[in-house]
């Protein structure tokens, strides 16, 4: 489903269904097959919905739609600025590279190294995550991806999320796995301009007790994001 929507924004791709689909269970079966297992954690407490409750669901999808809106334009502004003050590609990825591994080492020593499954385990299993994790995160995602270094945007940004929901549950009063999982999904739909995969991906990993607010915050998430995205070669469905 993320394939379907990814291509253009507003539009499903209905006619790559098929094989997108056959794909995608080849590929599930072949990683199962050798071992590598999908992250999950069930949420097995569902959220009776009130009024207070859905206002503060509408506040979690707009927070979220505007941190993975934040993401999309400073990794587009990033890659601009740092490729005119360092035109050359090599130079880039070696003076870079020093400047990244001295922040790495120093901040927590490389507890924001990797595309962040530490700080979703913490999110989700109720370790401790500072107020400002998801902020660094996103920070030194968005320079590692500016300088070159290419190795996905898509975890970090689950990391994203589940460490900025994990923060955000206790000022609200809701349960720290389900916002963390909130955040999870919609900060990663808010930067692709997706909607059904994310809502497909809370059932699949975080369990479908709490399928409405997965729909109530992306729902909220994807509303204030329609222009930027993490793929540039995203195209805009133009309305005649």
């Amino acid at each position: 489903f993320f394939a379907i929507e990814v291509l253009t924004l507003g539009q499903l791709s209905l006619p790559i269904l098929a094989p997108t689909l056959i794909a995608s269970f080849v590929a599930s079966t072949t990683s199962h097959f050798l071992g590598l297992e999908k992250f999950s954690h069930f949420v097995s407490d569902s959220l009776s919905i009130d009024l207070e409750t859905f206002v503060k669901l509408v506040l979690l999808g707009l927070t979220f739609g505007l941190v993975g809106n934040l993401f999309a334009y400073l990794l587009a502004m990033a890659k601009k600025k740092v490729a005119s003050i360092l035109p050359n590609p090599y130079y880039r990825v070696l003076l870079g590279s020093v400047v990244l591994t001295c922040l790495l080492l120093l901040l927590w020593k490389g507890r924001y190294t990797g595309l962040g499954t530490n700080l979703i385990v913490l999110s989700v299993g109720g370790g401790t995550i500072y107020s400002f994790d998801w902020l660094l995160k996103l920070l030194l995602t968005v320079f590692t991806l500016s300088l070159g270094f290419q190795g996905g945007e898509v975890t970090p940004l689950f990391a994203i999320g589940a460490s900025l929901g994990a923060v955000l549950a206790p000022v609200l009063g809701l349960p720290i796995p389900l916002v963390a999982g909130l955040g999870y999904l919609s900060v990663f739909g808010s930067s692709t301009n997706t909607i059904l995969a994310p809502i497909f991906i809370g059932v699949e990993v975080f369990g479908p007790a709490n399928v409405l607010p997965y729909v109530i915050v992306m729902a909220f998430a994807y509303l204030i994001n329609h222009k930027t995205s993490i793929y540039g070669q995203q195209k805009m469905l133009e309305i005649q």
